[in-house]
């Protein structure tokens, strides 16, 4: 572990890309409980691999048009003078690596959510991505025989199929009372939580937006 600041700003930095390609995950796949132990050499190997894909980049480029680039061996031989004097040229490069290693690691996390296996992921997650743009409405028949439906707005990440997680639905909410046969639209009510507990049915519509030819 770093012993001094500067040190451990630096070992934070180089992580950057772990931290991107866990944040995009989130954000695209189900949610599934690992160790710390896991979680961190996977940010670590993702942070490891994106800065080395950078550096190697910054090599060609280095070994191609070296005026381009800082002079990596006085940067290394007298680092704080030769930052000081090229503060300008070393900060937009360090800047322009760690975003392309974040980008590179973001981009890794995508392609592994598009390959990632069914099994992997919980029926909510499988209906709700599976046409990616469409606006999703969804319509829930629950155990006590009411019925509920709106737009998709959020829903639980987790990739376990269990019945302690949520959806929420947006306007406009149509809703019908138990053993009634229409269905209304309740006035004034903008958004809707429904928990999986109560849920026996479960249907999707998909609105794909129409592209001008």
């Amino acid at each position: 572990m770093p012993t001094t600041l500067v040190g451990l700003v630096l070992f934070l930095v180089l992580l950057v890309p772990g931290f991107a390609y866990t944040l995009r995950r989130e954000r695209l796949a189900s949610a599934r409980a690992v160790s710390t132990f896991r979680e961190t050499v996977e940010l670590a190997f993702v942070s490891v691999v994106a800065d080395a894909v950078v550096l190697l980049l910054f090599t060609l480029v280095r070994a191609i048009v070296p005026s381009w680039t800082p002079d990596v061996r006085q940067l290394l031989r007298e680092p704080g003078r030769y930052a000081i004097d090229n503060l300008t040229s070393v900060t937009l490069w360090a800047l322009g690596l760690l975003a392309v290693a974040a980008g590179l690691a973001a981009g890794a996390a995508s392609l592994r959510r598009r390959r990632e296996h069914a099994a992997r992921v919980s029926a909510w997650t499988m209906l709700f991505t599976e046409h990616p743009g469409a606006r999703i409405h969804v319509g829930c028949r629950l155990d006590d025989g009411s019925y509920v439906a709106g737009r998709l707005r959020t829903y639980s990440r987790s990739g376990d199929d269990v019945p302690d997680r949520d959806l929420t639905l947006t306007g406009p909410i149509s809703y019908r009372a138990p053993g009634e046969t229409t269905t209304t639209v309740l006035p004034d009510v903008g958004a809707a939580a429904v928990s999986a507990r109560n849920l026996t049915l479960l249907t999707v519509t998909y609105e794909v937006p129409v592209t001008e030819s």
